[in-house]
């Protein structure tokens, strides 16, 4: 078993050999957990998983890496959001039984007080409604800049609550987006479609990629630092602001070979 020791504390070093197009480290029960794709030529993954090594060992010995994951979106009652331009307010009724719909720009959750995991429960529902709200949009949004810029396949458009990515490409060319994404600034939005609908003509990150999303997007550098230092705080508690990053994220930024 392969092992290394920081700050006192002892990590096992685990290997996954994967079939996605990045490569990533996560920390899990005190280990490093290098996940690294099988298509790669072996000198390339072990090239990259020394350097994702080194880059995890420098954030778990400067606290900046911890073992706490963020979780998945919650909302609160009366809580205010802007959803793709549309402000909506969250709003949880008791209820009998979990369930939720549209009233205006009001979100109508019903709640189950005693149930055990009545947050969850809720922020799914309402999750549920916004997405259903807000997906026609954004799927319009796809097909705009696809047809402008790519004219490429894209078979479908998801939205998902992920914690670790912005979005993804798969091989057949649909484009996944993080939850987060509806209530961020136009213009972060479309960088992250843009970024996603390359990967239609580049699966990889090579210069090839970069310089067509540059073309695009002169200024997608600035759109990525913004979102490494304020995506994850999204949405905000009350009034659509950036709350601070939770504690322990991980971000492709901070842990890619590739990064977002």
């Amino acid at each position: 078993m392969e092992t290394v020791e920081i700050n006192g504390v002892v990590f096992e070093i685990r290997r996954i050999a994967n079939a996605n197009r990045t490569a990533s480290a996560r920390l899990r029960d005190h280990a490093i957990v290098l996940s690294i794709p099988s298509r790669w030529p072996g000198s390339e993954q072990a090239r990259v998983a020394s350097n994702l090594l080194r880059r995890a060992m420098k954030s778990i010995e400067t606290g900046r890496w911890k073992e706490e994951q963020a979780g998945k979106v919650v909302f609160s009652h009366g809580q205010k959001v802007m959803a793709m331009g549309r402000p909506l307010e969250i709003v949880f009724v008791p209820s009998r039984r979990f369930r939720s719909r549209l009233a205006g720009n009001r979100v109508e959750v019903g709640v189950v007080d005693t149930h055990p995991d009545r947050e969850g429960m809720a922020a799914m529902h309402a999750k549920r409604r916004i997405i259903e709200e807000a997906l026609p949009r954004l799927v319009a949004e796809v097909r705009r800049l696809n047809e402008e810029h790519f004219h490429s396949a894209v078979p479908k458009v998801a939205i998902r609550d992920n914690t670790s990515r912005w979005g993804s490409c798969s091989v057949d060319g649909s484009i996944s987006l993080n939850f987060r994404l509806l209530f961020m600034p136009q213009d972060i939005l479309h960088y992250v479609i843009v970024h996603e609908l390359a990967h239609t003509k580049y699966r990889s990150h090579g210069p090839r990629f970069w310089a067509l999303v540059g073309k695009i997007i002169p200024d997608h550098k600035e759109k990525r630092r913004w979102l490494r230092d304020n995506g994850w705080g999204y949405p905000g508690k009350g009034d659509g602001a950036a709350a601070p990053p939770p504690e322990g994220q991980l971000t492709l930024d901070d842990f890619s070979d590739e990064p977002y």
